[in-house]
């Protein structure tokens, strides 16, 4: 059954929706995965919600802490704070990465779970800046932090700060602070050509890349509002391990994908204990072959996200659903 009408992820992972024909620009393939049921949601993104000054986010305290940010939601709206969405600017000690998707109820105050992505850098308010980065920490940081989480609870900083060393030295980037910002500001315009190249339609819900004919990440949202505003900075945070202007004649196609979907059901999974004062429940899965998380909320998916490991391939196998 290689298409079906309507989307549904349950605590299994059993996959039910519609992947469409790859579109490519440049090394970059993408899959839009999509469902006739619509779902509308009340909540605010971490974007939203800071440029309509309904969130506070500060240290914890004055001396601060590395794993730790303070985070106030000031809205009558749930807020939705993605994993992997980078916190920067001088209002806060060094730039910092959310760890897991997290919903923070309205009118509260919660410790929200980070690592550090700017290495050389832990200082006071300088020009008292805050914002929300345009792209989220890079795919191949992605997959490496979830899969620490499922194995030790916790992200491993310093192998943090190596990805990022290493990836500055692939972008000849010589920012003083070791910010990974500074290396998607040096290509932003080249990134922004392909990231305007694909549109979600109304159906879409989730979206699996690939760099050329192999495939990296997969989100997937409760509803196609939030694919729209997550969408652009999933694209960048893949761009940012691949950026090619060449096109490459790739070979991947939509059974590709649903033998990802195939290996993320199979994989191991457990409960992961969300943080003190959130919503939902997070659920982990691992392999050794995949890994990633999914928010549950009231009984719906909020968001999912899942990732093929390093030098990993999908095996070119018969399963039910390919």
């Amino acid at each position: 059954m290689d298409e079906v009408q309507s989307m549904k992820i349950d605590r299994k992972f059993n996959f039910q929706f519609n992947v469409s024909e790859p579109k490519q620009k440049n090394n970059i393939v993408i899959f839009f995965l999509n469902t006739t049921q619509k779902l509308n949601d009340n909540y605010l993104t971490l974007t939203d919600a800071f440029s309509q000054n309904l969130v506070e986010i500060k240290e914890i305290n004055c001396s601060g802490a590395i794993n730790y940010l303070k985070v106030t939601n000031n809205s009558e709206k749930k807020l939705l704070v993605l994993e992997s969405e980078q916190i920067i600017g001088d209002a806060i000690k060094q730039n910092r990465v959310v760890n897991s998707t997290t919903l923070i109820p309205e009118q509260s105050t919660v410790m929200l779970k980070v690592s550090c992505c700017e290495k050389n850098r832990w200082s006071p308010a300088v020009a008292n800046t805050l914002s929300i980065s345009k792209s989220l920490y890079f795919s191949k940081g992605r997959t490496s932090s979830s899969t620490d989480i499922f194995k030790n609870q916790k992200t491993d900083q310093f192998k943090i700060w190596d990805e990022i060393s290493d990836k500055m030295k692939e972008f000849k980037s010589k920012s003083f602070t070791g910010s990974l910002e500074d290396v998607y500001n040096m290509k932003k315009d080249n990134f922004e050509e392909i990231v305007k190249y694909f549109n979600p339609g109304e159906n879409d819900v989730g979206v699996a890349i690939a760099i050329g004919s192999r495939l990296v990440s997969l989100d997937i949202f409760f509803n196609n509002n939030l694919l729209k505003v997550y969408l652009s900075k999933i694209i960048r945070s893949v761009v940012l391990d691949s950026y090619k202007k060449n096109y490459y004649q790739n070979f991947i196609n939509k059974k590709n994908v649903h033998k990802l979907l195939r290996l993320i059901e199979e994989s191991e999974k457990k409960m992961h204990k969300i943080q003190s004062g959130c919503l939902g429940e997070e659920i982990r899965f691992n392999s050794d072959q995949v890994v990633g998380s999914c928010l549950y909320f009231e009984n719906k998916m909020l968001h999912f996200s899942g990732f093929l490991k390093d030098d990993i391939n999908i095996p070119q196998f018969k399963s039910k659903v390919a």
